[in-house]
């Protein structure tokens, strides 16, 4: 029979078994503290930028914060613990810590590799974040990050513009999501607080090919969508450019890549400059006698047009530059807006525009 030394060794180890259930951490506590604290540090960032780039502005996460990576990966399995997982993978990412993002992601493919198609794979660049979701290969991922790497590169080289994020120091985000069927086209998505995000839709989670068999022009969108990234116009009530700005710049980009970066592999298969170039669109506001002006989309784009024609992309460039210097803007969470008539202020005082004055002038009468 038991003696009372073997129920009180039975009852020591009930006990202890009480008090760890006890101190055992929530999971879902973990990872909200987890994502608190980054949340924390980019905050602090955006109010006062300091860090010259992410990878300095993420090793300012607090030990204490980062150890609770650490925590959430020895959590057994639970749907508790695998939803903390998730939300402290995609915190991982608002501070581009791959490496703790790598370990909750292994961790939950331990657990449920379905699940693990819903947090997605990331791939880190010098001047992005590139998230997938829903099934993408990474070989997919690399591809599409080749060509926006070509893109972001387009925009320097053509425009002179490398201000991208509406954070200094802070990457931009593409997202990137495998559908069954694109029901909306790439857009940017201006709600995320501490960084600029591009919504990607694909539906071929192995290879990228554009346009799609339905016409879906993604290589272009992904030019165009950057637009609205480095410039939105007039306010969230009325956009002054009626959608047109990032068309044009969409439009130059496309047509740009195609013919300087033609034998480049990461292009292969994109079709877009077919389509959707500056020429095409010159030769299409021609026919319809389309005159530069204000009111619609149209007479904006011929506005640009003749703008790109009389003083160049890299005078365009250089007067958006100088408004965002001069803090001639509106920021609407932080995303810029600038006024037309502040812009052609800001060419005539460029040094093409000071000999373009009158082209400039006709170009913004209405």
């Amino acid at each position: 029979m038991p003696s009372w030394r073997d129920g009180d060794s039975l009852g020591g180890v009930f006990v202890a078994a009480c008090i760890a259930a006890v101190l055992a951490q929530d999971p879902g506590q973990l990872a909200r503290d987890y994502a608190l604290a980054v949340a924390a540090v980019n905050k602090a960032h955006a109010d006062r930028p300091v860090a010259k780039d992410e990878g300095e502005l993420g090793k300012q996460l607090p030990a204490s914060a980062a150890k609770l990576v650490a925590e959430l990966v020895r959590c057994g399995d639970a749907p508790e613990v695998r939803d903390a997982l998730a939300t402290a993978a995609a915190a991982a990412l608002d501070l581009d810590r791959l490496d703790d993002f790598a370990a909750l992601r292994d961790r939950v493919v331990q657990l449920d590799g379905t699940f693990a198609n819903d947090i997605g794979i990331a791939l880190s660049r010098l001047r992005f974040l590139a998230i997938a979701t829903g099934g993408v290969e990474p070989e997919c991922l690399s591809r599409i990050a080749d060509v926006f790497d070509l893109v972001l590169d387009a925009y320097a080289d053509v425009f002179g513009l490398r201000n991208f994020s509406k954070v200094p120091g802070k990457k931009l985000r593409l997202r990137i999501h495998l559908e069954a069927k694109i029901t909306r086209p790439p857009h940017f998505a201006p709600q995320f607080p501490f960084h600029s995000e591009i919504d990607f839709p694909v539906i071929d989670g192995k290879a990228f090919a554009s346009p799609t068999k339905e016409g879906q022009f993604l290589f272009y969108g992904l030019c165009h969508e950057l637009g609205h990234v480095i410039a939105m116009w007039g306010d969230r009530q009325n956009e002054e450019d009626r959608h047109a700005w990032a068309h044009y710049t969409g439009v130059v980009i496309v047509e740009h890549l195609a013919k300087a970066k033609k034998d480049s592999p990461a292009l292969d298969g994109l079709r877009d400059s077919r389509w959707r170039t500056l020429d095409f669109e010159r030769k299409r506001l021609e026919a319809a006698k389309t005159k530069p002006g204000g009111k619609d989309v149209d007479g904006v784009l011929a506005r640009l047009l003749a703008l790109h024609d009389a003083v160049g992309p890299a005078a365009i460039g250089e007067a958006l530059d100088a408004l965002d210097t001069s803090k001639k803007h509106e920021l609407v969470n932080r995303v810029r807006y600038y006024r037309m008539a502040d812009f052609q202020k800001a060419l005539l005082a460029t040094k093409a525009g000071k000999a373009k004055k009158k082209a400039i002038d006709a170009a913004f009468a209405e």
